[in-house]
């Protein structure tokens, strides 16, 4: 099993795949999803693959538009986050957690563009 990468997707590729062949496209997307998944550590895989099944109800749900469901699953991550960061949040305010470590960190300039 390889590892995954966006850099090795092609999208100009998929593009065509998905306009053209659209079963074939839904085929290699489950598949490159299901080795991502299987990529993952095994104590993590179920809650992956609950999470993706989530994912693919949203696209279900808007198949009419494919930016309807983008923006709906853009809004579970963001709903996800808002989640965690009130999860942290009471726990730094109960003394529940221990207190992230503030690193030093060397900030290296970038050239400027000529």
């Amino acid at each position: 099993m390889s590892d995954i990468s966006i850099c090795e997707i092609d999208f100009e590729k998929w593009m065509m795949l998905a306009s053209s062949e659209p079963n074939s496209f839904e085929q290699l997307r489950q598949d490159k999803i299901s080795e991502l998944i299987e990529s993952a550590p095994e104590k993590h895989q179920h809650r992956l693959r609950c999470l993706q099944w989530r994912i693919d109800q949203i696209r279900e749900k808007n198949s009419a538009s494919p930016m309807a469901a983008c923006i709906a699953i853009s809004g579970l991550m963001w709903d996800t986050f808002g989640h965690l960061s009130e999860l942290l949040q009471s726990q730094a305010e109960s003394g529940l957690s221990a207190p992230i470590p503030v690193t030093q960190a060397k900030i290296i300039p970038f050239p400027a563009k000529a």
